[in-house]
């Protein structure tokens, strides 16, 4: 991540953050019924440290952001959001810890098309990601454009290792400074 533009400090402290964020995914994967992780813990301990770790300021995060007919749940802004005056880049959707991703990036992508600047959406469930990238001509892509399990992060997406990349590819999607 260093090669991205990531500070080797905080590289650090997003290395750091992955080991924190798998031990207590690996926590609710073992020691948990799943369907008492909900949505706002996914996002609260699991999605929103990572966030954090890659660059976005809290002033640029905004929680439940109304968008498409109901409410985002994460929303990345180029800079300290501001109602009048603000580039939402990236819109994670979170899920519960028991949810699987296939039918959260319709979701996603209506919450995106109120934001022409919106260069990625991604859903997740606190420990697995799937990130879709907008091309100028096509849209959001239906395939994922990168896979990360953050208890098991591979180099390529196991479903679709042809066309799908992997941890470092979905990392680099969510580093703030790759989306300016």
């Amino acid at each position: 991540m260093i090669t991205e533009g990531l500070r080797p400090g905080t590289a650090d402290e997003l290395t750091n953050t992955l080991r924190r964020i798998r031990l207590l995914a690996e926590y609710y994967y073992n020691n948990c019924e799943w369907s008492d992780v909900r949505e706002h813990e996914t996002r609260s301990f699991l999605i929103l440290p990572l966030l954090l770790s890659l660059g976005w300021a809290e002033q640029q995060v905004k929680i439940e952001l109304p968008a498409g007919g109901g409410r985002a749940d994460v929303a990345c802004f180029s800079k300290p959001y501001h109602r009048e005056d603000s580039e939402c880049m990236l819109i994670l959707e979170s899920k519960d810890f028991a949810t699987g991703l296939d039918y959260a990036p319709e979701q996603v992508r209506r919450y995106a098309q109120d934001f022409g600047s919106c260069r990625v959406v991604v859903v997740s469930n606190g420990y697995c990601y799937k990130a879709y990238l907008r091309s100028p001509e096509n849209g959001f892509s239906s395939n994922p454009s990168a896979y990360l399990n953050i208890m098991r992060p591979r180099d390529r997406y196991p479903l679709d290792p042809e066309n799908v990349g992997g941890a470092l590819d979905l990392l680099r999607w969510l580093l703030r400074q790759s989306l300016r």
